[in-house]
């Protein structure tokens, strides 16, 4: 092997054990498998849900998006900006029809290599008719995956509809040989006509996923950035088999996909009105999985042994 070889097998070495380092240090690098969404608002209401969003990952800033709100009272309203390549001291500024919501530091939910995602209540600066939402990111090498609106609305000439929005971000990945995950929405109605909608980032075409709602395959290549780059908001009709239903997202062959909300929209069977906020969860630690190192290590070495043949 002569000099030159050496040196360049030297300086790949060195290079891996400095992106090792950059993996294992947390700040930037592998940042836990996340939650699993769950339930933070339920209730019923004499009314509708609205749930919309777009527009992919774009690289713009602001990101700006639109929402034509249906007419009656927001009673509730969470807003969601999935972010991409997330690390420590990044901030997103939101604005909402021209007035300055928040400043934002740390997102409600991180998972993976920095996929976050950020959640607001905004029901205060929402109205019926069109409302802009604007986020400006301060996110070198990243930004929104895109912006969704979950929105209560009464509206007394409507029927009453049950309602559940759950809320997480979980890592899918082929790293951390995550293959699934479950979501519940608790006290369904059988047999009722429902709408299901879920919001999933970093999904892409041609890499098939499957969606089964109660045991039910309701959607395949779900994550294929149908709405944008690596963004998909996926509506479909449901109908629950128990008082528990569940909502299965499995991986298949996405390579990374990270389910961030579910909604559950179902006719009612009461005319009581009510609405129940759950307690946020939090993400807890960000130890690298083993299944992340070897993969890491087995690079390197596939690197070490091609070059040591040359």
């Amino acid at each position: 092997m002569n000099t030159g070889k050496k040196i360049l097998i030297a300086a790949l070495i060195g290079a891996a054990l400095m992106f090792l380092f950059f993996v294992f240090s947390g700040n930037g690098g592998w940042q836990g498998d996340g939650i699993p969404p769950y339930t933070i608002v339920e209730g019923v209401v004499r009314g509708e849900v609205y749930i919309d969003g777009g527009h992919g990952y774009t690289g713009e800033n602001p990101y700006i998006q639109y929402f034509e709100l249906p007419p009656g009272e927001v009673k509730y309203a969470r807003l969601y900006v999935p972010v991409w390549n997330y690390d420590s001291g990044d901030n997103i500024y939101l604005v909402v029809n021209g007035q300055k919501h928040s400043v934002r530091q740390e997102p409600d939910y991180v998972s993976a290599w920095g996929t976050a995602l950020y959640c607001f209540n905004a029901s205060t600066f929402l109205h019926a008719g069109l409302n802009e939402v604007s986020v400006l990111s301060e996110n070198p090498g990243g930004g929104p995956y895109g912006i969704t609106l979950a929105v209560v609305s009464k509206n007394s000439s409507m029927s009453p509809v049950r309602f559940w929005i759950n809320e997480g971000n979980y890592a899918l990945t082929y790293t951390n040989k995550k293959d699934r995950v479950e979501s519940t929405f608790k006290g369904t109605s059988p047999g009722k006509n429902a709408s299901l909608h879920t919001l999933l980032v970093a999904g892409t075409e041609g890499e098939k996923d499957e969606l089964y709602f109660d045991s039910e395959n309701i959607g395949s290549d779900v994550g294929k950035s149908s709405q944008g780059k690596y963004f998909d908001l996926y509506s479909v009709s449901v109908f629950p088999k128990s008082t528990e239903s569940t909502l299965l997202f499995e991986r298949g062959e996405e390579g990374y996909v990270h389910p961030c909300v579910a909604v559950l929209v179902s006719e009612s069977e009461t005319d009581s009105e009510f609405l129940k906020i759950h307690e946020q969860k939090t993400a807890t630690g960000g130890e690298v999985p083993y299944s992340v190192i070897i993969v890491c290590l087995l690079a390197c070495i596939a690197v070490f042994l091609r070059f040591r043949k040359r």
